[in-house]
C-alpha cells in the first residue's frame, strides 16, 4: 500500500523555488511563442508515452489499478495544461507567426489533432475551433513555402 503522506511530504508547502532558479534559460524564454508551442507539443507527446510505460509498469508489478481511470484523469490535466500554452499563441502577432513557421510541421500538427480529438470528446467545441484555426494556419504556412 502506498503511503500518501510520504508522497505529499516530498513537496514542501512553502517552497520558494522559482522556475528561473531551476531552468537555465533567459527569463523571457518561457514566455516566448516557440517555448509555448514546444510545451504544448511535448506535453501531448509525452502523455502518450507515459501511458504506455504506466501500463507496462502496472502489468509487471501486478498492481490493481484502473488504467483507464488513471488515463482519463491524467489526460484532463495534460490537455488542459497544453491548452494553457497553445491558447497564448496570437496568429496576428509577428513573433508568433515566425515561431509557427519555424516549428516542425509534423509534431505540432499531430499534437493539434490529438488535442482537437480530446476536446471534441469532451464537447469543448470553442477549444476545438481555436485549435483547428491554429492547425489550418500552420498547414497554410507550409503550403505557401517555396520548395
Amino acid at each position: 500500500m502506498i503511503n500518501k503522506n510520504n508522497i505529499f511530504g516530498l513537496f514542501e508547502e512553502n517552497s520558494n523555488i522559482n522556475v528561473h532558479d531551476i531552468v537555465n534559460a533567459p527569463k523571457d524564454f518561457l514566455e516566448s511563442p516557440i517555448a509555448k508551442l514546444g510545451m504544448f507539443t511535448k506535453l501531448i507527446g509525452n502523455h502518450e508515452i507515459f501511458h504506455q510505460k504506466l501500463a507496462k509498469f502496472i502489468k509487471q508489478e501486478k498492481k490493481v489499478i484502473d488504467i483507464e481511470e488513471t488515463k482519463e484523469a491524467s489526460a484532463l490535466s495534460v490537455y488542459n495544461r497544453a491548452w494553457y500554452y497553445i491558447n497564448k499563441i496570437n496568429l496576428n502577432d509577428k513573433e508568433d507567426y515566425y515561431a509557427l513557421l519555424d516549428f516542425k510541421s509534423s509534431p505540432i500538427i499531430d499534437a493539434l489533432n490529438k488535442a482537437i480529438s480530446y476536446f471534441e470528446n469532451k464537447e469543448e467545441y470553442e477549444k476545438c475551433a481555436r485549435l483547428l484555426e491554429i492547425k489550418n494556419f500552420k498547414e497554410n504556412l507550409e503550403k505557401d513555402l517555396p520548395i
